[in-house]
């Protein structure tokens, strides 16, 4: 396989994006190669052939994981490409929905030892 420059990895995520993510700019100002980094782990992840998800449920998945990581930039650069593929307002609700539940099951889920040693 062979391996993208930093600068043809930028031109792909500008064509997909719109713009580089700030985050990425800062990123390359210290070392380019983390545009490539970043494109790999895209390429074996959410882009990956065997990937048995579809693009825009991979996408979702994704948001879903910055939401709860707090990821702005993320989140602001995943959405618009959920926009491009179709997402609706009413499954963005519901995957914020989701994403609230999880958050409060482990919420209580990570308070058992509070639980467990108050009651002992």
């Amino acid at each position: 396989m062979q391996i993208p420059t930093p600068e043809q990895v930028e031109t792909m995520m500008i064509e997909k994006m719109g713009s580089l993510p700030q985050s990425l700019n800062s990123a390359k100002a210290i070392d380019p190669r983390f545009l490539i980094e970043q494109a790999m782990s895209s390429k074996f992840s959410i882009q990956d052939e065997a990937n048995p998800f579809e693009p825009k449920t991979s996408m979702m998945i994704a948001l879903a994981t910055s939401l709860t990581l707090g990821a702005q930039e993320c989140i602001s650069q995943q959405t618009k490409m959920l926009k491009k593929m179709g997402i609706t307002k009413e499954e963005l609700a519901y995957l914020v929905r989701i994403v609230k539940h999880a958050q409060g099951s482990a919420v209580i889920g990570n308070a058992q030892a509070a639980f467990d040693t108050f009651e002992s």
